[in-house]
């Protein structure tokens, strides 16, 4: 349900000072001119700490006047700017599922990892910038941790954990109209595990995959009663599809769900030899 990205080629800390001189002449010289080495240094910092808003301090000088300044470069940027060029570079991905959640679909905004409401001057930084779904995007808004859990989500450019399946579930009977329990791996560290956790959380990713269990689960069922129906090898069938789900991510919500199937003995064994409920 989670899904790690190559981070962008785009530098982010050359693009500040790309930025700047694009504005040299401008009402905006001094300011920006004036800013540069700190901005930089800024940038610089949450590529060392890897955006994590436990060690990356928001920017409070920045007066209220000049915040609109920083957003207006993402909002607004000047056409063949350096930031209007990067930003046509990340939204012409293609991605088949949400790196946020996993969901099926093409992920069709920017998210800001630390958000630009609160951190304006990431608000063109690269590797602060990737695809998210319209869902996902809703429940994150401009949440970023409490004292407590210092960092709610994960991060697609730097926790490369999530290149591997970290995220499963455990279906239980009946199989007929089927239930999941979700878990993680044993294989993780307490702080992955932590984060992992919040993230779903804090973006109802459990909430959602419900839905798609429920719908998944129904269509299972009639795909094989036509497979009854037609003789075809139900296993070998099942098989391929979770073959298929691997790509582009084993945190797919499609490879999650077909791996749980075929990986339970007991409900491959109602599939194909038990009796299906009557409403198929």
């Amino acid at each position: 349900m989670v899904m790690p990205l190559p981070i962008p080629f785009h530098n982010s800390v050359e693009l500040v000072d790309k930025i700047v001189n694009e504005r040299a002449g401008g009402m905006n010289a001094a300011y920006f001119d004036g800013i540069r080495q700190e901005w930089s240094g800024r940038v610089a910092a949450y590529l060392q700490h890897q955006g994590s808003p436990e060690h990356i301090p928001q920017w409070d000088a920045i007066p209220a006047a000049r915040r609109t300044s920083f957003l207006n470069l993402y909002l607004a940027p000047t056409e063949g700017s350096a930031q209007g060029k990067m930003l046509a570079d990340l939204r012409s991905h293609k991605l088949t599922i949400c790196p946020g959640c996993g969901e099926l679909g093409r992920p069709n905004t920017l998210d800001h990892y630390l958000p630009k409401g609160k951190y304006p001057h990431f608000c063109v930084t690269p590797a602060n910038l990737f695809p998210m779904c319209d869902a996902c995007q809703r429940a994150k808004l401009e949440k970023t941790g409490t004292a407590h859990e210092p960092r709610f989500f994960l991060h697609p450019y730097f926790d490369v954990f999530i290149a591997e399946q970290v995220i499963s579930v455990e279906i239980q009977p009946p199989y007929a109209s089927p239930t999941f329990v979700m878990t993680l791996s044993d294989q993780l560290t307490a702080g992955q595990r932590a984060v992992i956790t919040s993230h779903l959380r804090e973006l109802f990713i459990e909430q959602r995959f419900a839905h798609y269990f429920k719908s998944e689960s129904l269509r299972t069922l009639k795909l094989v009663q036509t497979l009854r129906e037609s003789g075809l090898p139900i296993a070998a069938m099942l098989h391929a599809f979770e073959m298929r789900s691997r790509m582009p991510a084993l945190n797919a919500w499609e490879h999650i769900y077909w791996t749980a199937v075929t990986k339970n003995d007991a409900m491959m064994d109602f599939l194909e030899n038990g009796e299906l409920p009557d409403f198929l």
